[in-house]
């Protein structure tokens, strides 16, 4: 068998699993329910700018809202930064921001100074030099979105628990989400502090909980969202609704933590064989730099390499999507 009928079979396996994955992908988009919350809270978000726009804002509903508005504009090319950057400041503030640029500067400082005493091979110094600092930046992003959202989850079920009780005394449920803003723990103490000032200042409960969804982006205060906007349209016992919701917040809390221990193996080997082939491929161009040149020098170990990271990215995100069930989104 020849290289390129080597080459041949690979891309073909190659093509075959990312199509098993597209597959896969799609079915999984079609089943979570964060579609239909998004439509619920999208229809919310239209009939409160309808409203907004045949009543006039009074000027501390206006300042405490454009705080939530980005200074960046609606510029197009700026909407995918903009979106993330807000994402950023919500769960981490302004310092979550600077810890993001401290880390890309550092990670683009060790590349360059990693391509100029190592002397690695023409064409793999620019993916170095950019593709490292954007590696560091977007998992340094993810760890602070799942921090705050393990964060978060921790703490709202007894802050539900907080407002049941409320509830259940004849508080409002408006005097309710402001007493939560001054006795639960962080990050929740926040979220509903500034939920609890907006609605003292007179805004709409439906656009304070639209606006701390978009916020959040996290499904099970979407569900608590849900709730008391469907309460407050269609009327029921609120108190028994959250006890439920609770309830159920507190199971998805448990099957996550359940999971993660059940596949706590799963992913520590994933972990290490991902590092295998790169820590392997590292001490042979420290030992015997030529055996390792050739795969980058020639054309036909050019084809090796592509083809061996292409089923290795594909191998490891197979083994990361069995491994991982993501339910708090």
């Amino acid at each position: 068998m020849t290289p390129a009928d080597v080459v041949a079979a690979g891309a073909f396996f190659a093509i075959l699993i990312a199509g098993m994955m597209v597959a896969s992908l799609r079915d999984m988009l079609r089943r979570r329910p964060v579609r239909r919350i998004r439509s619920k809270i999208d229809e919310l978000a239209i009939d409160v700018a309808r409203q907004r726009k045949t009543g006039p804002e009074t000027p501390e509903q206006e300042q405490l809202f454009s705080r939530q508005r980005s200074p960046w504009g609606d510029a197009r090319p700026l909407a995918w930064c903009r979106k993330h950057v807000e994402r950023v400041r919500s769960v981490a503030g302004a310092g979550g921001i600077r810890l993001i640029a401290a880390i890309a500067i550092a990670v683009a400082f060790a590349a360059f100074v990693g391509v100029a005493l190592g002397s690695p091979p023409a064409w793999t110094r620019p993916l170095i030099m950019v593709g490292l600092p954007l590696f560091a930046v977007r998992t340094a992003y993810s760890f602070l979105i799942e921090r705050f959202r393990t964060r978060f989850l921790t703490v709202f079920p007894e802050t539900l628990d907080l407002i049941i009780r409320a509830v259940r005394a004849g508080i409002p449920v408006v005097q309710a989400i402001s007493t939560a803003g001054s006795e639960t723990d962080e990050p929740v103490r926040a979220t509903f502090r500034t939920m609890g000032d907006a609605l003292r200042l007179g805004a709409d409960l439906n656009e304070v909980l639209d606006q701390a969804v978009k916020r959040l982006q996290i499904a099970d205060f979407s569900f608590f969202s849900v709730c008391l906007v469907l309460q407050r349209e269609t009327g029921g016992n609120l108190a028994e609704t959250l006890e439920n919701l609770a309830g159920i917040i507190r199971s998805r809390r448990d099957i996550r933590l359940k999971t993660k221990a059940l596949t706590a193996e799963g992913r520590l080997a994933t972990n290490i064989i991902s590092a295998v082939p790169f820590a392997i491929t590292g001490m042979l161009y420290v030992v015997n730099r030529p055996y390792i040149e050739l795969l980058f020098n020639t054309r036909a170990g050019h084809k090796i390499v592509t083809l061996a990271a292409v089923l290795l990215t594909i191998g490891l995100w197979m083994v990361r999507k069995m491994s991982k069930l993501d339910t708090s989104r």
